[in-house]
């Protein structure tokens, strides 16, 4: 829809942030016609939109069904355009503003089946350049429809025809259009990086740039009164002519995929939100050559696929979890603010309109003084992992299940949510009423009560009725949450703080025999141990950083992988670099020898381990054989602890039959070779945790002649990601002379779409039973990665090394 007062801008030159200048018309004004919005940096052009003291607030106006995409929503003359999946096809459909109806839509192709955590359907989002349609498909595909009734005007599969290089998740770069020059990043070290097309009939006009890309998408300015193309790749950032692909400038950044897009600010400055640390370029120009300087670097804004948005002098995104501003002259951070919880935001009216992944919608003041939120409603229920667009004065948001137009009208209130209530653990229970009572204190005596309290506790976390565990923070902090087994992966649930006061706390109900992982995270960036519990862990492969173990009452806490004590014999490791022509790549191995293995002529069973480094290091998993051998619970073995570098890939996913190949045909004949093993499959073992443990499985099930004995822990059997294959080899083959442990944890990988690694594991040896296997299988209630693996490094050494068998 129309605004009236848009008519107002027919007669005005607006001056941009971006250095452009852009004549607004009656029907572009208020539009929002791509990726980022009109201008591309995340902005609405419309002012006096929030008047939030005259009666107005957030009020949905339609919500209609629309399946999965992670696309966001255009609007331009009168079209709002998108694209969904109805998991057979996806398609580019166009709706009514007024009301959400369908006005047309036109089928892509056959749906992409989402992967590894991701979902079906499109990534990128349409652009509407008068009349056509521009989209860029998940598996290549470039094509223009018709913008009145969707009919296609021209088709051309990107690429098949420059051999483009797929990003893991497909491609996702939105198209941008500056005069006839259809413009997206395609991908490919042969100067197709970035690649300029006839808009009107698809042909290839030039190609730039030689470096890869994942999911970034360009966007256009003036510098120096060249119009040009910025395009960031996973290693370079280019200004290119974009009628003529001339390559202005480029800059080194080196920082991956997560670099998404460039923002603009000023007449010289773009900021990259990359990885690891975002940074800021200034650009200058001397005698008609280009030269990029780095101003400076932060990790203040990081680790997040949002993107950020400039006003008055401060940038404000996400960092992680967390709405974070930051001084655009130093990188510095202003604020970090919880609230309202992950997500992905724009700039309308000098506000911030923030759609979080939990589907609720939020207007704050841009400030540098604080996050203020102003309203707040609920409008999904279901997952979102899309940005929110603005035009003609709504706000159109859509998930992966629903598509809404939500408008700032009168309302009869003002509406903001409310943070959800501390749910209470044990109501009635000694805590409890001890928090209570804290509450109710005047503020001389609130000191005084928590001092005595945590004087008067023997171990932290505070344990209640063997099953109750509340962990405390006690100290000066502005924010303290906690990460662990006990929540889904990536979560992390903020510590209660009783007002007026330094402690924080939160409980959970656990089994009273449980043992997990936990960090502390203090003010949003500091991962710490729990400085009040003195029981230190591991903390990954998952969680990175420091982390305590809370050990319920029930917990018998095992020594194996100690420090041996004086006087144990010890083994030897030997490291070497090992390269794979079938992986083309390489890789350390690091070999454990037993104590005496110099000395003696015998040959020895052997165990490789997947994820070594980690088994090595973190499980201290040599302590284990050292203790274990001397006390003569296992048979002295060579252990072969293998390196993974592409462990994402080669375990389970596009290159588990090289990895195994490359087991059976290259590193088992070395070892066999340069070591006095025992070759034969009965005396060998493979094992490992997560995707090391499928990795074990897979090699096992499809070489049982070399290997006869797997383990796994906490195995990865996700289907869309190897698991499906795993299980068809197991299905479809006769039973295998293979002897199988596993294990895994209650508190293990759940996450909060459902999918679990305890379920999966379950299905896995239910199936191996029916199939005649006999499987020891053990569920025990402890957590996930390296800190809850080696608790039973023992039990798979002793299952498959007992000293009493000499193969």
């Amino acid at each position: 829809m129309r605004c009236v007062a848009v008519r107002t801008f027919l007669t005005f030159i607006l001056v941009l942030a971006l250095g452009q200048i852009l004549i607004a018309s009656e029907s572009g004004a208020s539009d929002w016609p791509r990726w980022r919005g009109k201008n591309m940096d995340g902005k609405a052009l419309q002012t006096g939109v929030f008047n939030f003291d005259q009666g107005y607030g957030l009020k949905v106006n339609w919500l209609k069904p629309l399946g999965s995409s992670y696309s966001s929503v255009s609007i331009a003359d009168g079209r709002v355009v998108t694209m969904f999946s109805d998991s057979t096809f996806d398609y580019v459909v166009a709706l009514d503003p007024s009301n959400g109806a369908e006005l047309w839509r036109y089928q892509i192709d056959s749906t992409y089946v989402g992967h590894d955590t991701s979902h079906d359907g499109q990534i990128s989002t349409p652009t509407i350049d008068g009349d056509y349609v521009f989209v860029y498909g998940r598996k290549g595909q470039l094509f223009a429809l018709s913008a009145e009734n969707g009919k296609l005007i021209w088709s051309r599969n990107v690429k098949e025809e420059i051999n483009s290089l797929e990003p893991f998740h497909g491609f996702g770069s939105s198209p941008i259009v500056v005069g006839d020059v259809l413009m997206c990043q395609t991908g490919g070290t042969k100067e197709h990086t970035v690649c300029g097309f006839n808009k009107s009939d698809g042909k290839l006009l030039w190609s730039a740039g030689a470096d890869t890309i994942n999911y970034q998408s360009p966007v256009s300015a003036t510098f120096f009164g060249d119009e040009q193309l910025i395009a960031v790749a996973d290693h370079n950032v280019y200004g290119i002519n974009p009628e003529s692909g001339e390559i202005f400038w480029a800059h080194r950044h080196n920082s991956g995929s997560q670099s998404i897009n460039p923002l603009v600010i000023g007449e010289d400055k773009i900021f990259l939100k990359l990885r690891r640390q975002s940074t800021m370029l200034q650009l200058s120009k001397t005698d008609g050559k280009y030269s990029v300087a780095e101003l400076w670097k932060t990790n203040n804004i990081r680790q997040t696929f949002n993107s950020t948005v400039h006003l008055n002098g401060y940038l404000y995104g996400y960092s992680g979890r967390f709405i974070t501003c930051v001084d655009v002259a130093t990188g510095n951070t202003v604020w970090k603010s919880r609230p309202p919880g992950d997500g992905f935001l724009i700039l309308v009216d000098d506000h911030l309109v923030i759609l979080t992944k939990r589907g609720t919608l939020h207007i704050a003041k841009a400030s540098p003084e604080d996050y203020v939120e102003m309203a707040s409603t609920q409008v999904f229920s279901g997952l979102t992992w899309t940005p929110p667009s603005f035009a003609a004065g709504s706000i159109y948001a859509r998930n992966l299940f629903e598509i809404a137009r939500v408008d700032i009208a009168p309302v009869d209130q003002l509406i903001t949510l409310d943070q959800p209530e501390v749910e209470t653990i044990n109501p009635n229970g000694g805590f409890a009423k001890f928090v209570k009572k804290v509450e109710t204190a005047s503020d001389n005596e609130k000191k005084m009560l928590i001092d005595k309290f945590v004087k008067s506790q023997k171990s932290f976390p505070v344990i209640e009725d063997e099953r109750f565990a509340h962990f405390i923070y006690n100290g000066e902090a502005k924010d303290i949450a906690m990460a662990g087994d006990m929540l889904a992966p990536g979560q992390e649930v903020p510590l209660n703080r009783i007002n007026g006061t330094n402690f924080f706390f939160a409980s959970f109900e656990l089994e009273p025999d449980a043992r997990v992982t936990y960090q502390i995270r203090k003010d949003f960036d500091n991962v710490i141990s729990d400085p009040l519990n003195p029981h230190v862990a591991p903390a990954g492969p998952v969680m990175q950083g420091a982390g305590s173990e809370l050990r319920m009452p029930g917990f018998k806490p095992v020594d194996h992988f100690a420090e041996p004590k004086a006087g144990v014999a010890r083994g030897n490791i030997e490291t070497f670099e090992f390269e794979s022509k079938i992986l083309s790549n390489k890789r350390n191995v690091h070999v454990y020898l037993p104590a005496g293995y110099t000395e003696s002529k015998d040959r020895y069973p052997v165990l490789f381990v997947n994820y070594g480094q980690g088994a090595k290091d973190q499980m201290q998993m040599p302590n284990s054989l050292d203790n274990l051998i001397a006390s003569k619970q296992i048979r002295p073995i060579i252990t072969v602890f293998v390196e993974a570098p592409q462990s994402f890939q080669e375990y389970s996913r596009a290159g588990r039959d090289q990895h195994a190949q490359m087991y059976a045909e290259e590193l088992l004949p070395h070892i066999d070779q340069k070591y006095r093993t025992k070759a034969n499959a009965d005396s060998r073992v493979i094992m490992g945790g997560d995707e090391g443990g499928f990795a074990a499985f897979y090699a096992a099930f499809n070489y049982p002649d070399i290997f006869r004995n797997v383990a796994g822990q906490s195995t990865h059997l996700h289907k869309p990601d190897g698991g499906d294959a795993l299980t068809k080899i197991v299905s479809e083959s006769e039973q295998l002379p293979i002897k199988i442990y596993m294990d895994w944890g209650k508190y293990d990988l759940i996450y909060q779409n459902g999918l679990s690694w305890p379920q999966l594991n379950e299905d896995f040896v239910k199936l191996l039973k029916e199939k005649g296997y006999s499987v020891d299988a053990r569920k025990v209630n402890d957590g996930f990665g390296w800190a809850s693996w080696r608790n039973r490094t023992d039990k798979i050494l002793e299952a498959f090394f007992p000293l009493k068998a000499q193969n």
